[in-house]
């Protein structure tokens, strides 16, 4: 396998790239910049891109402008999710939808940025934080499994080598675990998660993913499509049942929903999905989850080991 490069780090040519902190960029500047193409009606300071509302010849348009390198390399890998999902899933035939690409480049020669129809209509949640769930979030779960399938049902271009998804996903979670705090690995015997995690990978199929298959990316458009956005992380040498598996983790540990997510799973169970292989993708997702707590200001694990004890069940 590869060298572990880190959690929230990559590999561009000779450079090493974090993808996770932003900078803070002048606003001033970046209305000057899209102003000379753009009507800007609206710019804001993300913890990650300055994002934004433009329109121009009255198209409603929406901009994202990466805010460092590393963040711009994902930010493009978005870029391309967008044109590869629309080439393949047409809007005219589809309830499931991506934005599309209206513009692309480069900011000061340097941070990438990319222009999109603006999607509009409710979130299935407003934020990651514990929230109520709606109704509409409920009965929007069939959907939600049914884009999971669909993204899965993407036809990878150009494949990599065979066996190329176990490596990735297996070099990914064992970054997770190791940015983790050794007392907090042992403490919640991650490693017991990690084990089932490369028990289990070998019996997972490369399928396409978005990579960060949340709530609060997943919106009920006023049409009535179900929209996703944000594919920052989209893979074609992705796993099987990823991104079902991410949605459950969100769902369970951050809205801190643990009988949604439950209830979620005996879906796909009705479906027949094959729970045995969905546990892998939990296991590497539990871990995630304590690496996502462990950056925190103030950490508190109470639900991230609520899932884990929940996942050590499902093989029981």
């Amino acid at each position: 396998m590869g060298k572990n490069l880190g959690a929230f780090k990559i590999r561009v040519g000779q450079k090493v790239l974090d993808y996770r902190l932003g900078a803070n960029l002048n606003l001033d500047d970046v209305r000057n910049f899209f102003s000379r193409k753009y009507t800007v009606k609206k710019l804001w300071q993300g913890p990650r891109h300055v994002l934004g509302e433009v329109e121009k010849s009255d198209k409603k348009l929406f901009l994202k402008l990466s805010t460092t390198e590393g963040i711009g390399v994902v930010t493009k890998n978005e870029y391309n999710w967008n044109e590869e999902f629309n080439s393949q899933i047409k809007r005219s035939n589809s309830d499931y939808w991506v934005p599309k690409n209206y513009d692309c480049g480069f900011y000061k020669n340097k941070l990438f940025y990319l222009i999109t129809d603006r999607l509009e209509g409710e979130f299935l949640a407003k934020t990651p934080v514990a929230s109520k769930i709606s109704q509409t979030f409920i009965a929007s779960l069939p959907d939600v499994i049914a884009f999971s399938q669909l993204i899965q049902s993407l036809k990878a271009k150009n494949p990599d080598q065979k066996g190329i998804h176990h490596e990735i996903f297996l070099n990914k979670t064992k970054s997770w675990l190791d940015e983790i705090p050794n007392d907090i690995q042992t403490k919640y015997d991650l490693e017991e998660l990690h084990k089932t995690v490369e028990k289990g990978v070998s019996d997972l199929e490369a399928r396409p993913k978005h990579g960060d298959f949340a709530p609060w990316h997943l919106i009920n458009l006023e049409d009535g499509q179900l929209a996703l956005i944000d594919g920052e992380h989209a893979l074609k040498n992705g796993v099987e049942l990823y991104d079902i598996g991410y949605f459950i983790q969100r769902v369970f540990s951050v809205l801190k929903n643990p009988e949604l997510a439950k209830d979620i799973l005996n879906l796909l169970d009705d479906q027949r999905f094959d729970i045995k292989k969905l546990r892998c993708i939990l296991a590497a997702r539990a871990i995630g989850g304590f690496l996502d707590e462990s950056l925190a200001h103030t950490p508190d694990y109470s639900y991230a080991d609520k899932f884990r004890k929940w996942i050590i069940t499902l093989g029981a």
